[in-house]
């Protein structure tokens, strides 16, 4: 009678692991573990839509581009250095394990087992690109 009373709750838990878990990922992140990493090293930026930026600094150059996904435990991205083939055709996608995700601070581990830590750059605006400029 016990393992039917545990076995609703396992999955639950389980759906939950397997959703997207995309609120606490979005936004910009860069490596480092004060404020002034946000000012002078590579952002990594997460968009609501899915898209995936690196650029060089906040005021420096789009290094590549992708898209990611999210679960609990895991981030999907590709990652699209310049420059880009005309094909369309993007790179295999990489998955790296959170190991710890909050409103400041992301670590994420690779299949190398290689660790990165990353701080929220939240009052940032990233100013490459074209201000307004119709395409």
């Amino acid at each position: 009678m016990r393992f039917l009373t545990l076995l609703p709750l396992m999955t639950v838990a389980q759906v939950a692991a397997a959703e997207p878990a995309s609120d606490g990922i979005v936004g910009a992140w860069t490596s480092g573990d004060t404020a002034q990493a946000c000012e002078t090293a590579p952002i990594t930026l997460l968009m609501s839509d899915g898209v995936v930026a690196v650029f060089m600094s906040k005021d420096g150059d789009l290094h590549s581009l992708g898209s990611w996904t999210a679960t609990v435990d895991t981030l999907t991205m590709t990652h699209n250095d310049f420059p880009l083939s005309g094909d369309g055709q993007s790179k295999a996608p990489v998955e790296l394990t959170i190991l710890d995700l909050s409103e400041t601070r992301f670590i994420t581990r690779n299949a190398k087992g290689d660790i990165r830590e990353r701080i929220k750059c939240n009052d940032i605006m990233i100013k490459t690109g074209h201000d307004g400029e119709p395409h």
